[in-house]
């Protein structure tokens, strides 16, 4: 076997495997660099796990025919699933290192109901392999061929030797994509990146222009001392799922989660486009409502407490940045526009109205708004005017 600063497959996998734009891209670059090498492949797979609160793993698959790798997630829980119970994978996740399976002629091992599936495709051999990683878990690959004789010994050699350059493409890749996941679900899909691309520095922020979108769950503290701490984070998960849906689909971002309220913001980048977003930011809070009354027929059903929440809207100007301590950062928006969004989301409960716009967001949005009178706020000075949708 080559040394590998001769060879130039365990090379790219060193240097170009991991620069490639994503791991399915660089999969692909794979599949096709074996097959030059005179290995034929006629189904692969690539399992690399995932931190994610519904993913356990992602998988990349590839079958001759395809134009390209294809790419699914593995929800948690398909451990207990009789695919699983008979998956090679199984046996990787618990100590072995490969597994080879003989699909056709006198050594047939066909152990499992993916095995008779691979011989149906046409397959005469199969091959997993764990790809060690350095904190000492493992990815997974595989590969099958429709080879006669299936693969032959220097085949196996050869992928074999190629295992743990696999391992650090797969790994360096994975754990890029697990960091970037992380950050858009703890921080959002705007937060995350700018802080993945290193904008970490603290103080660093930006003024921005947006719709801010505040919302708050009414009677939350009598409800908790009234329920058990694992119902609190039930009764938590409906309502963020009820308010936060709305807010993403219509191109809000969540910026953080406080308690049991919602700061969320629609960025305006143009100015001829503020009634445009005011709109969206007015049907999401609508439709979080509309969520809220929904949900609340089931709890009734349920003999449970309806919840309720108020929803503040503002436009205005506010910083978004990288505030905190030396040891401890937060990503998020400051400024009088933010407290003055919160002060109308309090206003809501007094009123006992669902949505308070401000006469900034009235003024944007043009028709569909009453006015409520003016309210004096905590710290805001003077008195501040009122809307609610006319319905």
């Amino acid at each position: 076997m080559a040394e590998m600063s001769e060879d130039i497959l365990a090379h790219w996998l060193l240097t170009g495997g991991p620069a490639a734009r994503d791991l399915r891209t660089a999969f692909q670059e794979l599949i096709e660099r074996l097959e030059g090498e005179g290995i034929p492949l006629l189904r692969t797979a690539l399992n690399v796990d995932m931190l994610h609160p519904e993913m356990l793993a992602a998988m990349y698959t590839w079958q001759r025919g395809d134009r390209l790798v294809k790419r699914s997630d593995t929800p948690h829980g398909i451990q207990s699933t009789g695919m699983y119970q008979g998956s090679p994978f199984r046996a990787l996740n618990e100590g072995e290192t490969c597994i080879r399976r003989r699909l056709t002629g006198p050594e047939a091992n066909l152990d499992s109901t993916e095995m008779e599936e691979f011989r149906e495709l046409g397959a005469t051999d199969y091959l997993a392999m764990a790809l060690q990683r350095s904190d000492g878990d493992i990815n997974r690959c595989s590969f099958a061929t429709d080879q006669k004789g299936g693969f032959t010994d220097a085949q196996i050699a050869r992928l074999d030797y190629l295992r743990p350059y696999v391992s650090i493409m797969a790994e360096v890749h994975g754990r890029a994509r697990m960091t970037r996941t992380l950050l858009d679900l703890y921080l959002g899909t705007n937060a995350g990146p700018r802080i993945y691309e290193g904008q970490v520095k603290r103080g660093e922020g930006t003024v921005i222009h947006s719709v801010l979108f505040i919302s708050d769950l009414r009677g939350f503290t009598k409800l908790s001392e009234e329920l058990e701490l694992t119902q609190i984070t039930a009764v938590l998960n409906d309502y963020f799922e009820a308010i936060i849906g709305p807010v993403q689909a219509h191109g809000g971002e969540v910026l953080k989660m406080i308690g049991d309220g919602v700061l969320a913001s629609f960025p305006i980048d143009t100015e001829s486009e503020t009634a445009d977003i005011c709109e969206r930011a007015l049907d999401a809070a609508e439709l979080a409502i509309a969520n809220l009354r929904i949900l609340n027929r089931r709890r009734g059903r349920e003999n449970k407490p309806p919840l309720e929440c108020g929803i503040g809207l503002h436009v205005g100007d506010a910083i978004y940045g990288n505030v905190g301590a030396h040891d401890r950062l937060d990503f998020t928006v400051i400024g009088p526009a933010v407290n003055l969004c919160a002060r109308l989301e309090s206003l809501a409960g007094r009123l006992g109205e669902p949505i308070v716009c401000s006469a900034d967001f009235a003024a944007q949005y043009a028709t569909g708004l009453k006015s409520v009178g003016k309210h004096d706020l905590k710290n805001v000075n003077g008195a501040v005017e009122a809307f609610v949708p006319d319905v």
